[in-house]
């Protein structure tokens, strides 16, 4: 019988990358347990993170309460 693949729930949503969107590093390491590559500083490679600003900023803007925002700061509208 063939082992099922795995699939993390939260990376596939984008909500892994909630926190960085917010603060521009991973401080409860919800994006590291989804898989994100993070450095020594709890932060993503910066392409990394604004393909995936590209992919789910719009979904992330519709459920953020509007306050500071790292990836609308640092790469404008998704």
């Amino acid at each position: 019988m063939p082992v099922r693949r795995r699939v993390n729930k939260r990376a596939a949503d984008g909500s892994a990358w909630h926190e960085i969107f917010v603060f521009g590093f991973d401080m409860l390491n919800s994006a590291y347990a989804a898989g994100v590559v993070l450095n020594d500083r709890l932060e993503p490679d910066i392409d990394e993170a604004r393909a995936a600003w590209r992919r789910y900023g719009q979904a992330f803007l519709a459920i953020h309460d509007g306050g500071e925002c790292w990836a609308l700061d640092m790469f404008g509208a998704p």
